[in-house]
């Protein structure tokens, strides 16, 4: 049986081969599955990441990383340091341009809901599959 490992910077359900494989938070977590190839995402609520299908042999391990779509943290503190100065200011400019910033999660969230999180394999040098076997 080869195994599969994330890395994640967020919280989310796994699913491999279309069967839920529990949640995942913050850490690492590691997966048994068959030989062969399998099929693997990423799902909170609506939103998904892309599917990836890797192809395992005995004693393979292969290491993704899962995080939220590129950029959110600074989105987030860009709308809310606007949001503060419009507050303060009174300065209306500054509220197009956090509504402008806003957009940019919200594609995430309704368009792009099939994006909004990045399941990547994580390249592994030849020495980590010597030492995994």
């Amino acid at each position: 049986m080869g195994k599969i490992k994330i890395e994640s910077a967020t919280a989310a359900k796994i699913y491999i081969n279309e069967n839920d494989r529990g949640t995942i938070k913050k850490g690492e977590q590691e997966y048994e599955v068959e030989n062969g190839p399998c099929e693997i995402y990423a799902k909170a609520g609506w939103c998904t990441s892309q599917k990836r299908t890797v192809n395992l042999s005995d004693a393979q391990t292969v290491t993704f990383t899962l995080n939220t779509f590129e950029y959110e943290g600074v989105a987030k503190a860009l709308f809310m340091f606007l949001a503060l100065l419009l507050v303060l200011t009174k300065i209306m400019i500054l509220g197009v341009i956090a509504g402008i910033v806003f957009l940019y999660p919200l594609y995430y969230l309704t368009i792009g809901k099939d994006k909004y999180f990045e399941l990547v394999e994580k390249e592994t040098s030849d020495m980590e599959n010597e030492q995994s076997i």
